[in-house]
């Protein structure tokens, strides 16, 4: 693999960073291919999901990202909340399905009626998605091996994705520590009051540092402010 490691490393891009990754599976035998990024909440994408689909035929590929057909994806959907790959014969047993998904799955296997791995990835600040893999044609299964080596690939440019996407959204003024700190009681709940205790300064000096926080990540309410900082990886979950 230390070739595609190479190759990832090297895309500047999204362009090259797709060529690296869809060339990999290729070489595997698999040319059915499902990428979707799902930025998190707060972040500034958080409304641009990406989702790149391979080998799939063009109108199903229309309807998918155009007509917004991911919303009733059980896959996409149980990805989400899966910390390890699965078949995608298994989402049956997996979750209970919504009637909009049963009706997903069943258009979808008019066009492919052969089975797939579901791989979640994981990125910084939540930024997670999953990658899908169709067989190839006349395998009903992957060995363990071959679904590690895809694991690895799959997180792997997840990771490159999520460096190239950081860097297209542009970098926000950074916080101090003190403003972190503001930030993480503000997720919390806690008013200003309550936080000039905490940390032991006065009510107005933390509204002043929430002042700045708000002009750093481009927010307005404190609502948004404890998004952003979860969107952008500032603050952990309350």
């Amino acid at each position: 693999m230390e070739e595609f490691f190479s190759a990832v490393d090297e895309a500047a891009d999204m362009p090259a960073l797709w060529r690296a990754f869809r060339s990999y599976f290729f070489d595997l035998g698999i040319t059915r291919i499902a990428a979707v990024h799902i930025p998190p909440v707060g972040a500034p994408d958080q409304d641009q999901g990406t989702v790149r689909l391979e080998g799939f035929p063009a109108e199903w590929i229309n309807r998918y990202i155009a007509e917004g057909r991911q919303a009733d994806d059980p896959i996409r959907a149980q990805a989400s909340v899966n910390a390890v790959p699965f078949r995608w014969s298994d989402i049956r047993a997996l979750r209970m399905l919504t009637p909009a998904q049963e009706a997903f799955l069943d258009e979808f296997s008019d066009i492919y009626d052969g089975d797939g791995i579901a791989i979640p990835v994981f990125g910084p600040g939540g930024r997670n998605g999953y990658v899908g893999l169709g067989l190839p044609e006349g395998i009903k299964e992957m060995s363990p091996e071959l679904v590690q080596r895809c694991q690895v690939a799959a997180q792997y440019s997840h990771q490159r994705y999520c460096e190239i996407i950081v860097r297209q959204l542009g970098d926000y003024q950074a916080l101090s520590p003190r403003e972190l700190e503001v930030l993480g009681w503000v997720a919390r709940g806690k008013s200003n009051s309550v936080i000039a205790e905490i940390i032991g300064v006065s009510a107005n000096t933390v509204d002043t540092h929430l002042r700045r926080i708000f002009g750093k990540l481009r927010v307005s309410d404190r609502v948004s402010a404890a998004l952003a900082g979860l969107g952008h990886g500032l603050i952990g979950m309350p």
